[in-house]
């Protein structure tokens, strides 16, 4: 069924946030279809945990606060978010 190959930590940390939305999005689909069905299996759980956490990670909501503020203050964006990898900025 999926038309893409589910995300690891070990590469989400080679990813930026720009190369990981799409993948996210993509694999958001698969577990979405997978729940709704019915169709989670044995071992299912633990990758949709590592999916949820890469998710997570990706999508860090205290950065809406952060970018709000700067913003506010006439502060620059972060530009490291968008362009280094995950594991760069020491995430995952």
């Amino acid at each position: 069924m999926p038309g893409f190959e589910r995300l690891t930590v070990e590469e989400a940390r080679t990813l930026t946030r720009a190369e990981l939305l799409p993948r996210i999005e993509e694999e958001q689909k698969y577990w979405y279809e997978r729940i709704h069905r019915c169709q989670m299996k044995p071992g299912d759980d633990e990758a949709f945990r590592t999916f949820n956490r890469i998710l997570h990670v990706t999508a860090d909501l205290g950065r809406i606060h952060d970018d709000t503020e700067a913003l506010l203050q006439s502060r620059s964006l972060d530009e490291d978010y968008w362009r280094k990898p995950l594991g760069e900025l020491g995430l995952l």
